[in-house]
């Protein structure tokens, strides 16, 4: 099967980076996790990236986003959207993406050696902060009040909806449980749920126990892939 047909998505967090290469029917060619400074060099990628693929997913593990209503958003001035509620630097490459079903537009930054060092490996690369994936994801979470967290390198990511309403999305440093528990019941108290008549789900990866330590303040705790 030629190269082209394949399509590949990147993970890249603060602690490494990993990829997914599916064929043109869908299956996992090939799967691999590396802890490496990604945020130091893009060249730990180029083998990886050194054919060319249908698509390039890239999900980027940051912060520096905000949602804008679609009402106001004007596409050719992203950046001042960001800069007004995150620290962004003059290296920082702003990009958006629309969401409909949310009404607004994700602005979002992505280091420029990260991105300019992708995008001239391949071609139609599209970039997706973390939390784009959990916003795109609750959706699908069954029930009224939904709170749905993720956790990777260092930070929290948090999302909560009622109904189909997106009451909240925001990402916090959390390097240990202890933090991170601050931060969900931050976001609880913040959206006024009642933990005790919450489901709390987590997507994706976490650390042993951690569904057993919350699920003493939840009515229960579920893990999505």
């Amino acid at each position: 099967m030629s190269g082209t047909q394949n399509r590949i998505t990147i993970q890249l967090d603060l602690s490494g980076y990993s990829f997914t290469v599916y064929g043109r029917n869908g299956a996992v060619l090939t799967q691999e996790s590396h802890s490496c400074p990604v945020d130091l060099s893009i060249h730990e990628l180029t083998p990886v990236l050194k054919r060319q693929y249908a698509s390039v997913s890239v999900y980027y593990t940051t912060w520096k986003y905000t949602l804008v209503p679609l009402s106001l958003f004007s596409k050719g001035v992203p950046r001042s959207y960001l800069a007004a509620v995150r620290d962004i630097s003059e290296d920082d490459v702003v990009l958006s993406l629309d969401m409909p079903s949310r009404k607004a537009a994700m602005v979002f930054a992505v280091p420029s050696h990260i991105y300019e060092g992708v995008t001239s490996l391949c071609r139609d690369v599209r970039f997706y902060p973390t939390a784009y994936v959990l916003i795109d994801r609750i959706a699908s979470v069954p029930g009224n009040n939904r709170l749905l967290v993720s956790f990777s390198e260092g930070m929290l990511h948090a999302v909560a909806a009622e109904q189909d309403r997106l009451l909240f999305a925001n990402s916090f440093p959390a390097s240990d449980m202890a933090t991170a528990s601050y931060f969900i019941f931050s976001v609880i108290k913040e959206v006024m749920f009642n933990p005790e008549h919450t489901v709390l789900h987590i997507f994706g990866k976490a650390e042993d126990g951690v569904a057993e330590e919350l699920g003493s303040y939840f009515a229960g705790v579920k893990q999505l892939s």
